[in-house]
């Protein structure tokens, strides 16, 4: 993630950031994006509350990201807001399995190193581009 995503994101809500979503791709930035408002709208953080009512975890490799959540009793919690939540995840982690890493388009496949050491998940122009590169023999 770019730079200047990361500081207005971390900035903007600052008790839902967590570290591993500086490392999330440029492609996926709306995606983390999306998750951040949506659980500070399920859960705004109160005024002189300084836990975390929300936390999360975030894992990303191989072309997918997957997020977990739980929630602080500093909160309050019905079946409605939990729910809500759910759905939050859910659509994070469907979003990243279906959004190329690079432009945030569909996704259509997994492109992977021929040395095995990366995969990432590509929209059509990028698994293209990527291929020529492979062809030219410019890929690094």
């Amino acid at each position: 993630m770019k730079k200047d995503d990361r500081k207005r994101l971390s900035d903007a809500y600052p008790f839902l950031w967590t570290y591993e979503m500086a490392t999330m791709p440029d492609g996926w930035t709306e995606i983390v994006e999306r998750l951040l408002a949506d659980l500070d709208a399920i859960q705004p953080q109160p005024e002189r509350v300084f836990g975390r009512l929300i936390n999360l975890v975030v894992r990303s490799g191989g072309g997918f990201a997957i997020v977990y959540a739980s929630v602080n009793d500093l909160a309050e919690w019905d079946a409605e807001k939990a729910l809500k939540l759910v759905e939050a995840i859910q659509r994070f982690n469907n979003s990243t399995s279906r959004s190329c890493q690079v432009c945030g388009d569909p996704s259509v496949m997994i492109v992977k190193e021929t040395d095995g050491s990366k995969q990432e998940m590509l929209c059509q122009r990028h698994a293209d581009a990527r291929l020529a590169e492979y062809d030219r023999g410019t890929m690094q």
